[in-house]
């Protein structure tokens, strides 16, 4: 390039373990497509990575793939995260977690990019952000509070497609951590690499369920909209089925992320913006949904 034609340094500036796309999780356990990256990257010839921002600087896997894949050795992706995991959890554990860094890498291939939706979207909130009965006419906020705008979270995607694609990586990560939860029971492991899985499967989840939020939410919004331009009882009638069975689920990611963050921190933290929410606020949420529910209920 034509700073290295020129003499200079280079380096390239990535985000090694999460941006906003989610950055609720210490990590995004993608990794996968993290020493992918670092493939591609290790044939430019650069000088160094910057691997981080105000956001992802927890150790993890990814940081550890980035590494090997940096190594004089020249690993392959395959061979990077296997040493990954037979460092990290093990060799009886290790085929099972490559095998999920891989359905994550999968899932979160269908992220829907877009500067608009990673700097407007409530994926940061997740389950925090609060539903409303009748449109608040407030703008989302750069990594802040979402509230129901729903068109500045979903950018340049159709609003059926942008909940369909957040709703495929919350199935994604749910099928994956449940089979890597499945496949680790019973399995000796030291107290150290016990502790590590726990925080991997954590973390999974924790996507999966923003994942769910984001759609969730998505879809409230969508068909409050609706309600509140319909004249006909029957059509009314469907809709209204239709918020209840959001609402539902709503409620239990609700519920399964206050009892993850209840014992685990590093849930909901980013650096600049410190605690997007804590316990109280998933139950204050929890709330909110059953006082929609029975408003909707009437």
């Amino acid at each position: 390039g034509y700073a290295q034609d020129a003499g200079l340094e280079t380096f390239a500036k990535i985000q090694g373990n999460n941006t906003w796309e989610i950055s609720s999780v210490p990590y995004i356990p993608a990794v996968e497509n993290v020493a992918r990256h670092a493939e591609n990257l290790r044939d430019l010839d650069l000088d160094g990575m910057m691997l981080g921002w105000t956001l992802g600087g927890h150790p993890s896997p990814n940081f550890e793939v980035i590494a090997r894949m940096g190594s004089a050795e020249h690993p392959s992706v395959e061979e990077a995260m296997n040493e990954t995991a037979i460092d990290r959890y093990g060799e009886a554990l290790a085929g099972s977690v490559v095998e999920a860094w891989k359905a994550y890498s999968a899932a979160f291939s269908e992220y829907p990019y877009h500067i608009g939706v990673m700097y407007n979207g409530p994926q940061q909130m997740g389950p925090a952000n609060p539903l409303w009965e009748k449109p608040t006419g407030y703008s989302s906020s750069m990594v802040g509070f979402p509230y129901d705008d729903l068109n500045s979270w979903r950018a340049v995607y159709p609003v059926d497609v942008f909940i369909g694609q957040f709703q495929k990586m919350a199935d994604g990560f749910r099928e994956a951590q449940s089979r890597l939860k499945e496949l680790t029971a019973g399995v000796e492991l030291t107290a150290r690499q016990a502790k590590k899985l726990q925080l991997e499967l954590d973390t999974a989840e924790v996507c999966s369920l923003h994942f769910q939020s984001v759609a969730n939410q998505s879809r409230f919004v969508q068909l409050r909209d609706r309600l509140l331009s319909s004249s006909e009882a029957k059509e009314q009638s469907k809709i209204i089925s239709e918020i209840l069975k959001v609402l539902e689920s709503e409620k239990q990611v609700a519920i399964r992320l206050h009892e993850i963050q209840s014992r685990e921190s590093r849930f909901g933290f980013e650096a600049t913006n410190h605690y997007f929410y804590i316990p109280i606020d998933l139950a204050e949420k929890v709330l909110n949904v059953v006082d929609l529910i029975g408003k909707y209920s009437r």
